[in-house]
């Protein structure tokens, strides 16, 4: 699998380079091929690679792109390049993203494009009941979404949708009360009181984000210890310090404990409890994915390599099965491995998202960066 992109743009200004237009897909027959329909648009032609991803068949499909290799004009260009040929309508389509502003840029330029293509084949005055142009894609950050398929799918496994959403400071405030008040055996934790508090939602977060209760966590730490000490010979440094971090773990349990009883006497939840609980309904009610299934024709996923366990069960259980999932993402720029993220998230697509035939999915890459410069690429390369 390819890494970041490695080959600079050599000075080319235009973020897209005039090439020879891409084989048409054969199993529809579009309309419009990508190099048409830039032509159409009034847009700098796309490259043989990107033209490759915009015409990509209907089905699940790994993108490898990183840093200033126009993967959001890409996947801008995908959603248009689909809607324009009727594969889809534009209110068929999910974009999910990490940051709002992240979002807001995929959302305005999917928006702009669409505005274009409309202008372009003088479709305006026409009825939006009958228009497969009229409609907004949905395009939001991977929480905004969970918290829609908590708030509408919830009361399938008990969650109240009126449960209210801590904010960071209300939910660190909650967690120092506790923490001030707390008269158990701390000597194995020996920090400061902010400190604790900032230990106790870390882990706290950091079980929501791999879908582990307290309890598993405690029989899985017993076992852990009960297996070093059987076996003969003298533990290593790296064994120390991870049993070390277990013992601290057990000691900051009665509190992650007392954390999330309190939240549910104030019927509060924070975006760890939020994102848990929407991967735990969409894992055990199969009918939520069937009807976000049939909500969202095509689903693109960006910065697919951030996301944590709890995510990737999140969008399995909706959209896996052959579901039409366009996955970006850059294994070099995995910044989350404390909350579960890793770069193995990328390598374990194409089966996770598996063709309908059982067969995985294919990869696709960007390699040239159109940002930077040789000399820079060459040191990140290095």
């Amino acid at each position: 699998m390819s890494a970041s992109p490695a080959v600079a743009n050599e000075g080319q200004t235009a973020l897209f380079g005039t090439v020879t237009p891409a084989p048409r897909v054969a199993d529809a027959g579009p309309r419009y091929t990508p190099v048409e329909l830039a032509r159409l648009l009034r847009l700098p032609a796309p490259t043989r690679e990107h033209a490759a991803i915009i015409s990509a068949p209907v089905e699940p499909l790994l993108v490898v792109a990183g840093a200033g290799s126009g993967k959001t004009e890409t996947m801008a260009a995908r959603v248009i390049w689909l809607v324009a040929n009727s594969y889809v309508r534009p209110e068929q389509v999910l974009g999910l993203t990490f940051t709002r502003k992240a979002a807001g840029e995929l959302a305005h330029r999917v928006r702009t494009r669409l505005d274009q293509l409309i202008r372009r084949l003088g479709r305006r005055q026409r009825d939006p009941l009958d228009d497969p142009l009229a409609g907004e894609p949905t395009i939001s950050t991977y929480h905004s979404y969970a918290g829609r398929i908590v708030t509408e799918h919830g009361l399938r496994a008990g969650y109240e949708p009126s449960t209210r959403l801590l904010t960071e400071a209300s939910r660190w405030q909650l967690v120092d009360l506790l923490v001030r008040n707390f008269d158990g055996d701390m000597s194995a934790v020996d920090r400061m009181p902010s400190t604790i508090t900032d230990a106790v939602l870390a882990l706290a977060g950091e079980l929501d984000e791999h879908l582990v209760d307290p309890d598993e966590l405690a029989a899985w730490t017993g076992r852990f210890f009960a297996e070093i000490q059987t076996r003969p010979g003298r533990v290593y440094a790296d064994v120390r310090k991870a049993l070390q971090l277990q013992q601290t773990r057990l000691k900051l349990l009665p509190l992650v404990r007392a954390y999330a009883r309190r939240k549910d006497d104030f019927e509060a939840m924070d975006f760890a409890d939020q994102l848990a609980r929407a991967a735990r309904v969409a894992r055990d009610h199969p009918a939520v994915g069937v009807i976000e299934r049939d909500r969202y024709r095509v689903v693109l996923l960006d910065e697919y390599q951030d996301t944590s366990h709890a995510q990737v069960v999140l969008l399995t259980a909706l959209f896996g099965g052959g579901h039409p999932v366009t996955a970006v993402g850059d294994p070099c720029q995995s910044i989350y491995g404390w909350r579960g993220a890793s770069a193995g998230t990328l390598d374990r697509f194409p089966t996770e998202f598996a063709r309908r035939d059982g067969t995985p999915a294919p990869a696709l890459s960007l390699t040239t960066s159109w940002r930077n410069r040789p000399e820079i690429l060459g040191v990140a390369n290095a």
